[in-house]
C-alpha cells in the first residue's frame, strides 16, 4: 500500500501518516506491557502457591486459574496485541521508505527521522 516515495508531497503524506499512526502504537504498547506485567506477576504468585490443603482450597485455585488464563486468551487483549504487531511493521515500513527517499537527495533532509 505505500510503495517507494516518489514526490516531497507523498514524503509529507507518509510522515502525517507515521506520526498519526506512531502515537497510537505507543499508547498500544505501554497498555499492553502493563497488561503483561500485571499478567506474569500473576502467574508467579499462583505458581508459587502452596498445595490446595482441602477440597474448597483446590476449587478455589482452579478457579482463579481459569480467570487467569481467560485473561491471558481474551480476544480484546489478543486483538490488540495484534494491532501493535501490525502497527510495528507498518510504521518500520514508513520509516524505511521515508529514509530512502531522503538518502536519494531528493529531499532536504527529515524533519521526524
Amino acid at each position: 500500500k505505500y510503495p517507494p516515495v516518489s514526490s516531497e508531497r507523498e514524503r509529507s503524506c507518509y510522515a502525517a501518516v507515521f506520526q498519526d499512526q506512531y502515537s497510537e502504537f505507543l499508547e498500544l504498547q505501554q497498555e499492553l506491557r502493563s497488561a503483561q506485567a500485571k499478567l506474569q506477576h500473576l502467574e508467579a504468585l499462583l505458581t508459587s502457591l502452596p498445595p490446595p490443603q482441602s477440597q474448597k482450597e483446590a476449587q478455589v485455585a482452579a478457579r482463579v486459574w481459569r480467570e487467569f488464563e481467560k485473561k491471558r486468551t481474551d480476544p480484546g487483549f489478543l486483538d490488540k496485541q495484534a494491532r501493535c504487531r501490525y502497527l510495528k511493521g507498518k510504521l518500520r515500513h514508513l520509516k524505511a521508505q521515508i529514509q530512502k527517499f531522503d538518502s536519494r537527495g531528493d529531499s532536504e533532509g527529515s524533519v521526524y527521522f
